[in-house]
């Protein structure tokens, strides 16, 4: 009976973490949100709206190095990706999932797909075409802010890996 209390405090106790599952589908959720986004973004207003809406302010990058960039820095990068040939998917499925009374800490990997014509040969038959699947590794600080998940920040983990998927 101690037990039963203790747990019925636990799930009112306002503090308490909230449901792991409904926690990661939201976030996974906005996971393909923004990488759907960032496949249409066609102009400076539209990486800067995004931002404001699914980002927090003061919003920082961590790269593999460990050079802390701030939102200013990576949205010079974004807006020359504008002008780069575009992906043909991005897809950021979550690895792992811990969630604290104050937000959550997500590994999730990001799988950039892009076509390529292989001159060289690296990977079969000169000329053939391929998709090359570069692969990265983030852990992401999400925080709740009046009820909406927030992107606080993002560390690289490793490098990138490159997978080839060779034609049929």
């Amino acid at each position: 009976m101690v037990q039963v209390l203790i747990f019925a405090a636990a799930l009112l106790y306002p503090g308490a973490p909230p449901d792991t599952s409904h926690v990661r589908t939201d976030l996974q959720a906005l996971y393909d949100e923004i990488s759907d986004a960032t496949l249409q973004f066609a102009s400076e207003s539209d990486i800067e709206l995004f931002h404001d809406v699914l980002f927090t302010p003061d919003w920082t990058f961590t790269d593999a190095q460990g050079t802390v960039l701030s939102w200013p820095q990576v949205r010079a990068v974004a807006i020359q990706a504008l002008s780069a040939p575009r992906p043909d998917g991005i897809t950021q499925p979550i690895q792992k999932l811990a969630v604290e009374p104050d937000g959550a800490t997500v590994l999730v990997n990001m799988i950039v797909a892009r076509s390529s014509v292989d001159h060289e040969g690296r990977y079969g038959p000169r000329d053939a075409s391929h998709v090359l699947d570069e692969i990265t590794t983030f852990r992401d600080r999400w925080v709740k802010v009046a009820d909406t998940w927030k992107l606080k920040s993002r560390q690289q983990i490793g490098k990138p890996i490159v997978s080839v998927e060779k034609p049929d």
